[in-house]
């Protein structure tokens, strides 16, 4: 449930219009791929949070398997990603936000979520395990009525059929354009690898968190590839008055205005959860970095006396929300992809590296070996569908890392930052 809770099902709603416009039409074969490929990483995380029940996730499992330099930069990217996260979840909400009353600017929408968000977080929240479940449950409620909707609406069109190929493969589309939509479907997984950061604070992690993280891929793959076949088949069209808000305009179509503002609402609703675990999350792990000297320990490493919470970051991340006026999802979820993708295939080449180097491990985990491989070739392939401007940022971030890291070592000659959840 947390894994699911991370991943929000109904982010699908927002990454529709993008994906299908990418594909031509085949949005369920891009989320085929993409589940296949993240199942494939999953059984690697698993199996590396079997061996290592810690809450340092990719963190760790590069950095013993490959050493603490290589672990470093591993962490350095997805810094890139922690910051982009929050943002790109204000850009949903406020997307959300801007189908119900379309003559509010959408700039203003954005600076409401931003603000919100930094408000509850400089003052403190806690989203307790139930309030998590309530929004999980009336996440699912609403994506079972939106595919009950979608079977009513293909069944009363003359001579609509609901099995049809079209979701899967048609003219308009090419295996290339699949791959492109695939790299932004696996945007729509990022939390099931957070599963990973609580094996020291579960019971038994070495045999529950690895069931957990593959059972929650795989039921949200699922739930994500029902639904874009569904709203694929009841509007076969790519035409739309807007791809950002694509699938709005489908759940009007099926389901009327008054079932589209409530479930407008509640996406916004679970959109704006996941949003303030996101900045927390941002802000509490430059703190950590900050306390370790990874970072400049002021202003990141500092706490608010008051609120006991780390205001400065809080309000960094705040800041970056705001860049939500300026891009699209696609482009958006590009950025926070780059920094995914390298988690994930590090952790597919560190099982691969592991099982090669130990004969031990090696014995009867053939299976293992060939998953991770095909999970650590689908993620590399994968980067060469992002955006070019997403590949510049990303290299020019890893680059600057570089840099940071000799500078930080003079060259190597010191020791290495530790970093936050290092073991």
């Amino acid at each position: 449930m947390f894994g699911l809770s991370y991943m929000s099902p109904l982010v699908v709603i927002a990454t529709f219009g993008a994906i299908a416009v990418k594909t031509g039409g085949a949005v369920a074969t891009a989320y085929i791929v993409a589940t296949l490929a993240m199942l494939a990483t999953a059984a690697s995380y698993g199996f590396m949070a079997s061996r290592n029940p810690v809450a340092g996730s990719a963190y760790t499992y590069a950095s013993k398997v490959f050493g603490p330099a290589t672990g470093f930069l591993v962490g350095w990217v997805l810094l890139l990603d922690y910051f982009f996260i929050p943002m790109v979840i204000c850009l949903l909400t406020a997307t959300s936000l801007s189908t119900l009353d379309p003559d509010v600017p959408f700039w203003v929408w954005v600076v409401v979520v931003s603000a919100m968000s930094t408000l509850i977080n400089v003052l403190g929240i806690k989203l307790t395990d139930r309030v998590n479940l309530i929004i999980m449950v009336i996440q699912l409620v609403m994506v079972a009525m939106l595919g009950y909707l979608c079977v009513v609406a293909i069944l009363h069109v003359p001579g609509a059929e609901l099995a049809s190929v079209k979701p899967i493969m048609n003219e308009h589309t090419s295996w290339g354009m699949i791959m492109a939509g695939a790299a932004v479907a696996c945007y729509s997984f990022l939390g099931f690898d957070a599963i990973s950061t609580l094996s020291e604070e579960t019971v038994d992690p070495r045999r529950s968190i690895p069931r957990a993280i593959f059972i929650a891929t795989l039921l949200g793959g699922a739930i994500f590839i029902i639904s874009t076949y569904l709203l694929m088949v009841a509007h076969p069209s790519l035409t739309f008055e807007s791809i950002d808000t694509a699938a709005y305009e489908i759940v009007g179509q099926v389901g009327g205005e008054t079932f589209k503002t409530v479930f407008t609402v509640v996406v916004a609703i679970a959109f704006f959860a996941a949003g303030l675990c996101a900045h927390a999350s941002a802000s509490r792990l430059l703190l950590v970095m900050g306390r370790d000297d990874m970072i400049p320990a002021k202003p990141f490493g500092y706490i608010s006396p008051r609120f006991k919470t780390p205001v400065v970051n809080i309000v960094l991340v705040g800041l970056v929300m705001l860049a939500a006026m300026k891009f699209d999802i696609s482009t958006s979820t590009a950025f926070i992809n780059f920094g995914a993708f390298t988690a994930f295939f590090a952790v597919n080449a560190a099982v691969i590296a592991l099982l090669t180097r130990n004969s031990a491990e090696r014995k009867g985990r053939l299976a293992l070996m060939i998953v991770a491989i095909f999970g650590a070739a689908f993620c590399g392939s994968l980067f060469l569908s992002l955006d070019r401007l997403a590949l510049e940022l990303g290299l020019s971030w890893f680059a600057i890392g570089i840099v940071y890291l000799l500078t930080k070592t003079l060259v190597l000659k010191r020791p290495l930052p530790r970093l936050a959840n290092d073991v």
